[in-house]
C-alpha cells in the first residue's frame, strides 16, 4: 500500500508540474526531481500566540476553502492553517527543485496558523501545493506554485 500510494504521489506530481498552470499565472511549472521522499509527514508546531491572518513575512500564499498556506523566505518556514473543521486535515507539499519534497500539516481542527521549519538550500527554489487528507485518502490538490527562490521569495 506505501508503494502504491508512493507511486501515485509521485504520477500525481509529475502530472500537476506539466499540465497545471501555476497559481501566479506565471505560466506552466517545471518537474522536479522526484529524489528525496524525506522524512515521514509532520504536522506544524504551533504559532505560539494564535493569529488571525497568515505572518506579514510570507513571500507566497495559497489560500481555499478549507485551508491556507504560505512560505516565508526569511527562515524557510512553510506557514499553515486548516479552515474547515470537518475531519479533514490541510496539508501542504513543499518541494525543492533540488530534490527534496517535504509534508506540512495544519494544527489539528482548525485551531489556527502552525509553522513547519526547513533548511532548504539559499541558492536554489521551492514551489508548494495543498491538499486535504483523511484516514490516507486525499483529495482537493491545489496547482502547484511557481517556483521562488528560497533566499528572496521572488521568482526564480
Amino acid at each position: 500500500m506505501s508503494t502504491l500510494l508512493g507511486t501515485t504521489r509521485r504520477v500525481l506530481t509529475a502530472v500537476a508540474a506539466t499540465a497545471m498552470l501555476t497559481l501566479t499565472g506565471a505560466g506552466i511549472a517545471a518537474a522536479a526531481p522526484a529524489v528525496d521522499e524525506g522524512p515521514a509527514k509532520s504536522v506544524a508546531t504551533s504559532a505560539g500566540t494564535l493569529i488571525a491572518a497568515a505572518p506579514p513575512a510570507c513571500n507566497v500564499r495559497i489560500a481555499v476553502w478549507y485551508g491556507e498556506t504560505c512560505f516565508q523566505a526569511n527562515g524557510d518556514e512553510q506557514w499553515i492553517r486548516d479552515l474547515d473543521p470537518n475531519g479533514w486535515q490541510a496539508w501542504v507539499h513543499v518541494q525543492t527543485n533540488y530534490g527534496k519534497n517535504r509534508y506540512c500539516g495544519a494544527l489539528p481542527a482548525a485551531d489556527g496558523w502552525g509553522k513547519c521549519s526547513y533548511d532548504h538550500d539559499e541558492t536554489k527554489c521551492v514551489r508548494f501545493r495543498m491538499y486535504e487528507e483523511k484516514a490516507g485518502e486525499e483529495r482537493n490538490f491545489t496547482s502547484w506554485t511557481a517556483w521562488h527562490k528560497v533566499s528572496t521569495g521572488a521568482l526564480c
